[in-house]
């Protein structure tokens, strides 16, 4: 399994929001959509090469079904709470030099479909909040059912950020999730998917329908939680906690879910 996902960089790299200028829309009444901020797209200045990093054998599933364990890539580690040291979480202190992930394999791979009610994370934010494009969930999808993501070739990524996707609230758990009816997702690259844009953000149930009836032979392949945005919106720097992150069959809610080379 290892080297199967193919430019995981570049996916991280391409995933920047409109977060920011959306939120600042909302709260002035604005009407109209404002313009895609100057840095959509901007590029990953880290320098971090996720896909050697990740290592599929690390994850595999201890029982039949389970499902791979959550690897942590990064600044991404084990912890416990601010408000509660029983309870175990991931987290991320994010500096203009670092990113968190937790990576998430799913081989073979399944449809979009069998995400509904399954996408969503907890997040406490410890004197800091979000925007610039993070957290989000990402998906990897494989658009002709080949098994591979690449691309060249037509495979796109699919990003789930909070509603609202800037100023949310620090010292507090807040619970999203992503199939619900809010505008949660965008696609990268822009296009890849007919009817859903880089942004304004769609819904799960659009992205789905889009993706079902575009690509029909299509499979998930992988999907990971990312903190990347401190290089570029400082209200995004710092200690941030995630818990009950669940894609599809697997719920990263204590330790013995994760795994670190």
């Amino acid at each position: 399994m290892e080297g199967r996902f193919l430019r995981l960089a570049g996916i991280l790299a391409g995933a920047v929001s409109a977060a920011v200028l959306l939120s600042v829309g909302a709260q002035s009444g604005q009407a109209t959509l404002p313009e895609a901020p100057s840095w959509l797209g901007l590029p990953l200045t880290l320098g971090m090469d996720v896909q050697s990093l990740h290592d599929s054998d690390s994850t595999h599933e201890e029982l039949p079904g389970l499902g791979h364990k959550f690897e942590l890539l990064g600044v991404a580690m084990d912890d416990q709470a601010p408000d509660n040291p029983t309870n175990d979480t991931i987290s991320m202190v994010t500096t203009p030099a670092t990113i968190g992930i937790a990576f998430w394999d799913m081989p073979p791979g399944f449809h979009i479909s069998a995400l509904d009610g399954q996408l969503g994370f907890k997040y406490f934010f410890v004197n800091r909040s979000c925007g610039g494009g993070s957290p989000r969930l990402t998906l990897l999808v494989d658009a002709n059912g080949d098994g591979t993501f690449d691309q060249s070739s037509g495979d796109f990524a699919a990003h789930g950020h909070p509603n609202p996707f800037v100023a949310c609230p620090a010292n507090t758990w807040v619970y999203e999730n992503l199939t619900d009816n809010g505008p949660h997702w965008e696609v990268t690259p822009g296009g890849a998917v007919e009817g859903i844009p880089v942004f304004p953000f769609s819904t799960w149930d659009t992205l789905e329908a889009a993706v079902t009836a575009q690509f029909p032979n299509h499979k998930v392949l992988a999907g990971f939680i990312v903190d990347d945005s401190c290089s570029f919106h400082l209200p995004a720097c710092g200690e941030a906690h995630y818990d009950l992150v669940t894609i599809e069959n697997r719920t990263l809610e204590q330790d013995q879910d994760t795994v670190r080379r």
